[in-house]
């Protein structure tokens, strides 16, 4: 069992590592998160840790064969911070980018947030909210 500390250590390491560009290799055994729900705490703690704005989520590994390339068990939601959208047109440099991949994504545009909340939303729900839709690329 981890000390109840551990998503705190985890996302301050997390958020150090992002502000001065970084590689972790992977997060310490006693704060590395054990379940899904596990993660996602980190992930909250590490967004509050950004002192930035988030401009939307993104849902990654929905493909099968993305889960098994990253070892997860199905799609992932997470946060992207306003400061990493950039306009038509412009120039992004990968020097820091241990990946170097650039991915085609489908951005939507929600005419109002879909707010966390306990019960899911249906489908209904969530088809009624795009305002919009346009191409994305994401490095």
């Amino acid at each position: 069992m981890h000390p109840p500390d551990s998503p705190a250590t985890a996302a301050g390491l997390l958020a150090r590592s992002w502000r001065e560009g970084a590689h972790i290799d992977d997060l310490p055994a006693d704060c590395r998160p054990a379940t899904r729900a596990d993660g996602y705490a980190v992930q909250a703690l590490w967004q509050a840790e950004q002192e930035a704005p988030v401009a939307g989520w993104k849902i990654a590994a929905t493909s099968l064969a993305g889960q098994k390339h990253i070892g997860v068990s199905g799609p992932l939601a997470g946060p992207v911070f306003a400061h990493r959208v950039q306009p038509d047109g412009a120039r992004v440099s990968l020097a820091a980018n241990r990946m170097r991949v650039a991915e085609c994504e489908i951005v939507f545009h929600f005419a109002k947030p879909l707010a966390p909340r306990a019960a899911g939303y249906a489908q209904d729900e969530v088809l009624a909210g795009p305002r919009g839709v346009g191409p994305g690329i994401e490095v």
